[in-house]
């Protein structure tokens, strides 16, 4: 007789792993395939790793910035039992400009004053005090680099930026994915890698686990999709796309990755902002806090209670 499980969670990137932590934790028995070898090995693997709390959703905004808090505290949520290592969250802060395209980020400010997320606009002058090295000219719109316009100023000027301190970065998401799992098996969760879906059946109108390449049948209540770029094949199988009024599909982002100005040290000069184009704190950060934040300003950045 097959193994049967609460909960299959088809995915093992940095989303099914803390899924299956958390369903695991909750008492739940529950599998994780992912047709990959290893966790966090597909898109996670390529993520730029960005924490940031700004979404277009009040929804999606508060678990972003909800999430900045296990991040602070990222060895204790999921321990310290990994042979290779613990993942490091770089707490920089976020520095987003203002711009027509997102609307100078009104709609994400009111959002933000919604959650009770905190943030400090600055002024042009402001950018350049802490960024001497960049330019608030637009370059809109965007132009491909053999374009004789490429890198060309429109001639205006962006009116400032918006920096959100409870954001940044995490050093390596794959190994963030992998203390997940780690986490997660000690909790009882079951992780099958090189092990792909082919078939999500239904019995008396619910899903009823999934069945393996090779044929094998996972009975299961619930199944989780979290299958990465590609995950909308998951959903085409189950047969619940048809019914879905936001769809998903696989898409490449280009993301520009230029080195630091000669002599310019941006842990030093920049105040480690994460920077953005267009579009629990504990005592002891609050210092360090209080050095990128105007003093005569000061943002609360306390968890919400």
């Amino acid at each position: 007789m097959a193994t049967s499980y609460d909960a299959v969670v088809i995915g093992a990137g940095i989303i099914g792993a803390a899924t299956a932590l958390s369903l695991s934790r909750g008492g739940r028995r529950v599998l994780v395939v992912d047709k990959l070898p290893a966790s966090g090995y597909g898109s996670t693997s390529g993520s730029c790793a960005i924490v940031r709390p700004f979404y277009s959703t009040v929804e999606g905004s508060a678990l972003a910035y909800e999430s900045h808090f296990y991040w602070m505290e990222w060895p204790d949520f999921v321990g310290k039992g990994d042979e290779r290592g613990i993942a490091r969250y770089v707490n920089c802060g976020n520095l987003v400009v203002k711009c027509a395209r997102n609307k100078y980020l009104k709609p994400i400010l009111e959002v933000m004053r919604e959650i009770g997320c905190p943030y400090r606009e600055l002024d042009p002058a402001e950018v350049k005090q802490r960024l001497p090295i960049v330019t608030l000219e637009s370059f809109d719109p965007p132009r491909r680099p053999e374009d004789a316009a490429f890198g060309t100023s429109n001639g205006e000027m962006l009116p400032g930026a918006v920096f959100f301190p409870t954001g940044g970065y995490v050093t390596d998401p794959q190994l963030a994915a992998h203390n997940l799992q780690v986490a997660a098996e000690a909790a009882g969760a079951v992780f099958r890698f090189n092990t792909a879906v082919v078939e999500i059946p239904r019995r008396a109108g619910r899903v009823d686990g999934v069945v393996l390449a090779g044929g094998e049948h996972v009975p299961a209540p619930v199944v989780v999709n979290v299958a990465g770029p590609h995950s909308f094949k998951i959903n085409q199988m189950a047969d619940v796309e048809r019914g879905m009024k936001i769809k998903t599909k696989a898409l490449r982002h280009e993301v520009a990755h230029v080195p630091s100005p000669p002599g310019f040290d941006y842990a030093v000069k920049a105040n480690r902002f994460y920077i953005l184009p267009h579009q629990k704190i504990k005592t002891s950060i609050e210092s360090r806090m209080r050095d990128i934040l105007d003093e005569r300003e000061p943002v609360d950045v306390s968890r919400p209670r």
